[in-house]
C-alpha cells in the first residue's frame, strides 16, 4: 500500500516531471490548462490511496483486508494509467529543450491555431488548444482534443508531433490539424459517404476505397488549401519510399495506397492551379514507381482508382457538407490565396519586410510556410538559404508571445 501511495505523491508534483525550462517554453494559458488536468488525475490516484489506507490503519477484519486487497490492485491499475496520460504529455513539454526549440514549437502551436481558427470560427465553433512537440520518425501524428486519454479522461488540448526532419518545412501539422477540425465538424462520416454514392461512374470498389480513406484524405485536402503545393512536395517526400511501401495496400489502414496518395494531391494542384511544379514531380514520381512494371496485388485497385481522382478531388474540395453549414471546403477556404501567383504576389505587396516584421509574420505565418515550402518543392533558389529564412521567421513568430 504505502510503495503506490508514495509513488502517487510524487507522481502529483506535477512541475517536477518535466524540467522548468520546457514549462517555460510553453505558453501560460496553455501550460496552466495541461498543468490543472494532470494534477487532477494524480490527484484522484493519491486520494484514492489515501482511503485505502485510512481502511487498513483502521480494521484488521479479514474482510476488511479482502475489501482492501481488491482497492489495491484498483490503485496500482489507476496509478499506471495515470502514469502513462502523464509520461505522454512529460515527454512532449520536456521535447522543448532549448530556447530556440521551444520558440519552434511555439510557432507551430500558433500555426496550427490559426489553420483551425479560419475554419471553425466563421461556423461558430470553439478552437482547440494545441502543443506541438518534437519526435523521430518519418510522419507527424496527432493525439485530439477530446480524446479519451489512458486515465479515462479527456484530452485537454490536441498534441501534435512534429518530425525532426521536417521541422523547418512543418506542413505536415495543418494535415494532423485537419484530423482535427474533421473528427470535430463530423465531416469524416459525411465524406465517405459522399465517396460511396458519388463515384458512382466508376468501378463499386472505387468508392467503397475511397470512403475507407475518407479521414486521411480529409487532413490531406485541410493542409492542401491552406499551404497548396508545399503540403504536396511535402508529403511526396514523407511517403516515397521503396516499390513495396508505395504500393502497398493494407485492411483497414485509413491511409491511401500512398501512390495513389501523391497523384490525389497533384490533382489537387492541376485542379486549382492548372500546370505548375507538380506535373514534373507527377512525372518524377510515375518514372521512380512505375505502375506498369509492377505485378502487386495492389495493382488491380490502383489502375481502377487513378482514372477516378479527378471526380475525387471534385468530391473532396468542390461539394458542400453540412459540416461546413452547405459549403465546400474551397469556399471556406480558397486555395487560390497560396497559388504560385497569389504567393508571388504577397512577396511583391509586401517586400523583404515580410519575412522579418512582427505584423507581417503574425497575419501571414501560415502563408509564409506555403512559400518557403513552394520555393523548395519546386527547387526554386538557394534551398538551404530558404530553411534558414524558415527558421528565422518561425523563431521570431515562437518569441513574440507571451511566456511564463
Amino acid at each position: 500500500m504505502q510503495h503506490w501511495l508514495q509513488a502517487a505523491r510524487r507522481m502529483a508534483t506535477i512541475d517536477h516531471l518535466a524540467s522548468g525550462n520546457a514549462w517555460h517554453g510553453i505558453d501560460r494559458n496553455l501550460a496552466n490548462k495541461i498543468r490543472t488536468a494532470l494534477q487532477h488525475s494524480s490527484n484522484e490516484v493519491v486520494q484514492l490511496g489515501t482511503v485505502l489506507k485510512r481502511q487498513l490503519e483502521q480494521s484488521a477484519e479479514p474482510e476488511v483486508l479482502r475489501a482492501v486487497k481488491r482497492g489495491l490492485l484498483q490503485l496500482r491499475e489507476r496509478y499506471l494509467k495515470t502514469e502513462e496520460t502523464i509520461h505522454f504529455y512529460t515527454i512532449a513539454i520536456n521535447s522543448r529543450t532549448t530556447p530556440t526549440i521551444a520558440a519552434l514549437l511555439r510557432a507551430c502551436d500558433i500555426i496550427c491555431q490559426k489553420s483551425m481558427q479560419e475554419l471553425l470560427q466563421p461556423l461558430g465553433k470553439e478552437i482547440p488548444d494545441v502543443l506541438t512537440y518534437v519526435d523521430k520518425g518519418v510522419g507527424a501524428s496527432i493525439l485530439k482534443a477530446g480524446l479519451r486519454l489512458w486515465d479515462g479522461r479527456l484530452s485537454p488540448v490536441a498534441a501534435i508531433k512534429i518530425t525532426q526532419h521536417n521541422l523547418f518545412r512543418p506542413t505536415a501539422i495543418i494535415h494532423e490539424t485537419g484530423h482535427q477540425i474533421a473528427d470535430l465538424l463530423d465531416w469524416n462520416r459525411e465524406l465517405a459517404n459522399a465517396f460511396r454514392t458519388q463515384l458512382t461512374t466508376h468501378p463499386a470498389a472505387v468508392g467503397l476505397a475511397f470512403s475507407a480513406w475518407a479521414s486521411e484524405i480529409a487532413a490531406d485536402a485541410f493542409a492542401f488549401v491552406h499551404t497548396g503545393f508545399a503540403a504536396v512536395a511535402s508529403l511526396n517526400d514523407v511517403v516515397s519510399g521503396t516499390p513495396e511501401a508505395v504500393f502497398a495496400f493494407r485492411a483497414h489502414d485509413p491511409h491511401p495506397i500512398a501512390y495513389l496518395r501523391v497523384l490525389m494531391n497533384v490533382e489537387m494542384c492541376r485542379q486549382f492551379y492548372g500546370r505548375g511544379p507538380w506535373d514534373d514531380l507527377e512525372a518524377a514520381f510515375k518514372n521512380d514507381y512505375d505502375l506498369n512494371l509492377v505485378n502487386f496485388p495492389s495493382a488491380g485497385l490502383i489502375k481502377m482508382c487513378v482514372p477516378a481522382l479527378p471526380d475525387v478531388v471534385t468530391v473532396l474540395l468542390k461539394s458542400g457538407y453540412n459540416a461546413f453549414n452547405g459549403q465546400s471546403l474551397s469556399q471556406l477556404i480558397p486555395p487560390a490565396r497560396v497559388s504560385p501567383q497569389a504567393l508571388e504576389r504577397l512577396e511583391y505587396v509586401a517586400g523583404p519586410a515580410l519575412f522579418t516584421s512582427h505584423a507581417w509574420i503574425w497575419k501571414e505565418c501560415i502563408r509564409l510556410l506555403a512559400i518557403n515550402g513552394y520555393k523548395i518543392g519546386a527547387v526554386k533558389g538557394d534551398i538551404e538559404a530558404l530553411y534558414r529564412q524558415q527558421q528565422d521567421w518561425m523563431q521570431q513568430l515562437g518569441f513574440s508571445i507571451e511566456l511564463n
